[in-house]
This record gives structure tokens, C-alpha cells and sequence, in this order.
């Protein structure tokens, strides 16, 4: 068997591919991603193509796009190609953007055209280049895993990282296979293109087989932060957690923890935000944020990324902040309940009699003639309590109601007044021994700050 061949023949049963599996491959134009094709074709894979022309490189990318649909068309599978505006600035290099924007592209055809996995190209010296680079820039032990061999579960597969460059283009002029060139490969100014041609060829100089050594460097490491992340993940399970748009940290049981694990789980935290490539540098900085900020503070990070510290969590995803729910305004239903997924809440009428409810429940003496309205806060909201009248505002600050709690908040409204705010306030002289009354209850799945 074609050693190419062996090679991602073993991948694929490593990582339980099924030959019926439909793949999406990555095609670039270039050497390593046509080889990639061909070799999956090669072994009998179900596959397609798809292209992204990032709008960088005027008619030579015009060429590629032309290129790779000729290419798939010539093997009879199937093309999807998309063009994105990656010259538009967004605070990211335009290599970190070009690439955001290219994985968006590329999942979004592998999940609308039914693809059970995306293939990328990526090779063994990349591998070997990408190490250096992190480590350049300062990194942990997630960040000299590099490229890993599988994303999500296999969602997204690397089937050359243990191929050389030369081995590919070997592969290809044995078969007769065209390729195009990129010409930004030869600009130096990038540092990736100044590594490859001055840095690799003098370490492997120095020490022959170098660039090998810092691929398997990339394996050992992708185990260790694997062992690490197992052991951080049961830990820390309820202290972090998905959510609007982003990753929210408790800052107590992280504080607790030993600085060096304190700072991986700030890594896999991060990873979980999107935010993949991270220096060590700023890993110390969110550290740092997460022992001393202020309430309300913000920090910002590579990529338009940030980290907001609201009380006592933190947030980390990307600009402008968390995307809360959307405020709501709707009349409470005479009877039955009314539900808030996204605030995690349930409002429903129960007949009661004991004495003196909680802030959780609004007991009325019958039912109320008017229409309640259960709404979301509103900055100029006053309620009455302790014989004068207050903003809601300063009873949010007073209860120390975090920016997340107060976002999921709901307000009752009658007839103008606003007589309940669950699990914070309720209207004087409601409490009366009646037959009715509104209770607020959480939601089983819901996970809210404040207790009600």
C-alpha cells in the first residue's frame, strides 16, 4: 500500500470513521489538501470538497476558487464554495480572521449538506511549526498540543499530521497530479512563512529529525492536558458552565484551587469560549482578574474576546458581553402557568392559607380584577417599601444582585404599580390571608444565580 494510503487508512480506523461516512474535505488548491482528496478517494471514502476564497488575494484566490471546482468536478463529487470578506478588520490578526471566518464556512456546509465530518490538511510540519510559534508566544501544556488530530468528537479530523510536506508533494508528481502555489507562502513578513524557511531547515540542521521531535512533542503534550482537563472537569463541573454566548466562572472554587491548575482550567475555559490560542501571558492576566477585580470591571483579550467580572462570576466570551434574554412584557394568564425558559422561572396560581409568604409568592384575598403583567426590570422602576418610595435599582444593588441575576429578573406589574419582583420584593399590605396566590418556582433544568 502507498505509504500516503497506509497512513490515512490508519487514521480513519483509529479514530472509527466508517468507509460509508461522508467527508467533507477542506480543499485549499494546494499541495497537502489535493493530496488529502485523492488519497480519501483513493481508499473508497464518500467525500466532497469545499473552498473558501477569503477575499485577500485578488485574481491568484479567483484562480484557486476556479481550480478546486475543476477538481472536484473532474472526480465527480461534490463542490461548495463560499466567498468571505476576511480584509475587513475586527481587532484579529488577518490570519487568525481569514481562519475564523473559514471554519465558520466549512461547518456550516458540513452540517447543512449532511456531512458526518470535516478534513483539513494539516500536516506534520505544521504540526512542528505551530509548537514553536505558541511556544514563542508562551504557552501551556494545551497549547503545545497544537493542532489536535480530532475536534469534537470527530467532527472535525487532521488525517495527515503524521505525513511530511515532501512526502505529499512526492505523492502527487507520482500521479500527475496538479496543484496551485500560494504566493503569500514566500512573504516573510508572516511569521509563520520566516519560520518555515529560516528556522525549521537550522534546527534540522542542528538536529536532524527536529521538526519530527515537535510533532510528537505536540502528541505528548495533547495526552498530558487531557489527564489534566479529566481531572479539572469533575472538579469543576458546577463551576463552569456555558452560557450566553459564552463561559461563566465561579470565582470561589477556582480561587481555591493551586495556581497551576487554577490556570489550566482558565485555559479549557477559554477553549470552551472559542478562544483556543491563548499565551500564557494572558492566562496570568485573567488569573489575576479572577483574584482582584471589582465587580463591573472588565479585562480584554486577543480577538475581541473579554472577560467580565460580575459579582461573583465571571464571564468570558466575546464582545460586546453576555447575551442575555431579550426583555419580555406579557400579561399574566388568569389561571394556569406561564413559563420563562430563558429566566428559568415558572408563574402559577395555587390556593393557599398560611400566614405571611414569602417574597417568592403574591397573595391576593381574590382574585385580582386587574390584569398583572409579569415584564422585565426597567431602569426608571420604583417600588414602595419601608413607608417611602425607592428604585428598583438601588434594591438590586442593596440585595447584591449580580448583572446576570438582574437580567433574568422578572417584574409584576398591576395597574401600573409594581407589587412583586420574585425572591426580592414584595408590595406592602399584599400579604393579607386569602384564597389565591402567585407563586414564582424554578425551573428543574434552570441554573440561576439568585435564589428565590
Amino acid at each position: 500500500m502507498d505509504p500516503v494510503h497506509r497512513e490515512v487508512a490508519r487514521f480513519l480506523l483509529a479514530h472509527g470513521v466508517r468507509r460509508d461516512a461522508r467527508v467533507l474535505v477542506a480543499v485549499s488548491g494546494g499541495a497537502d489538501s489535493v493530496a488529502l482528496l485523492h488519497a480519501l478517494l483513493a481508499l473508497g471514502q464518500r467525500a466532497g470538497v469545499a473552498h473558501v476564497h477569503h477575499g485577500l488575494r485578488g485574481a491568484e484566490a479567483d484562480g484557486d476558487l476556479a481550480f478546486v471546482a475543476a477538481l472536484a468536478r473532474a472526480l465527480g463529487v461534490a463542490f461548495h464554495g463560499a466567498r468571505v470578506a476576511a480584509a475587513v478588520r475586527d481587532g484579529s490578526s488577518p490570519e487568525a480572521r481569514a481562519r475564523a471566518l473559514r471554519y465558520a464556512e466549512l461547518e456550516r456546509f458540513r452540517s447543512a449538506c449532511g456531512y458526518a465530518h470535516l478534513a483539513t490538511a494539516h500536516q506534520l510540519e505544521d504540526q512542528a511549526e505551530t509548537v514553536l510559534l505558541r511556544a514563542m508566544r508562551g504557552t501551556g501544556i494545551g497549547g503545545l498540543a497544537a493542532i489536535r488530530p480530532s475536534l469534537d468528537e470527530g467532527r472535525v479530523l487532521r488525517p495527515l499530521l503524521s505525513v511530511r510536506r515532501a512526502e505529499l508533494r512526492a505523492y502527487l508528481a507520482a500521479r500527475g497530479v496538479p496543484f496551485r502555489e500560494d504566493a503569500s507562502n514566500a512573504d516573510r513578513a508572516i511569521p509563520r512563512n520566516r519560520l518555515r524557511a529560516e528556522v525549521m531547515p537550522a534546527l534540522e540542521s542542528i538536529h536532524p529529525g527536529a521538526t519530527a521531535r515537535l510533532a510528537a512533542l505536540a502528541r505528548l503534550a495533547a495526552e498530558a492536558d487531557s489527564i489534566l482537563q479529566a481531572d479539572l472537569d469533575g472538579a469543576l463541573a458546577c463551576a463552569v458552565v456555558e452560557g450566553d454566548g459564552g463561559v461563566w466562572l465561579e470565582v470561589e472554587p477556582l480561587a481555591q484551587l493551586d495556581g497551576a491548575r487554577r490556570r489550566q482550567a482558565l485555559l479549557g475555559s477559554a477553549r470552551r469560549a472559542g478562544l483556543a490560542e491563548l499565551s500564557l501571558g494572558h492566562v496570568e492576566r485573567i488569573e489575576a482578574f479572577l483574584l482582584d477585580a471589582a465587580p463591573g470591571t472588565v479585562l480584554s483579550l486577543p480577538r475581541r474576546f473579554v472577560v467580565l467580572r460580575d459579582r461573583s462570576r465571571l464571564w468570558l466570551g466575546r464582545e460586546p458581553g453576555p447575551r442575555f434574554p431579550v426583555p419580555v412584557r406579557v400579561p399574566v394568564p388568569r389561571d394556569g402557568a406561564l413559563e420563562f425558559p430563558e429566566r428559568g422561572l415558572r408563574l402559577s396560581w395555587h390556593a393557599c392559607f398560611a400566614p405571611d409568604p414569602p417574597s417568592r409568592l403574591l397573595r391576593f384575598p381574590a382574585r385580582p380584577p386587574e390584569a398583572l403583567i409579569a415584564r422585565s426590570p426597567a431602569p426608571t422602576d420604583l417600588v414602595f417599601t419601608r413607608g417611602r418610595e425607592r428604585r428598583l435599582k438601588e434594591l438590586f444593588a442593596s440585595a447584591r444582585w449580580s448583572r446576570e441575576a438582574q437580567a433574568r429578573a422578572l417584574v409584576v406589574e398591576r395597574d401600573g404599580e409594581v407589587v412583586w419582583v420574585p425572591g426580592l420584593f414584595r408590595g406592602e399590605g399584599r400579604a393579607s390571608s386569602g384564597s389565591l396566590e402567585l407563586r414564582a418556582v424554578r425551573l428543574p433544568a434552570a441554573r440561576l444565580p439568585t435564589p428565590l
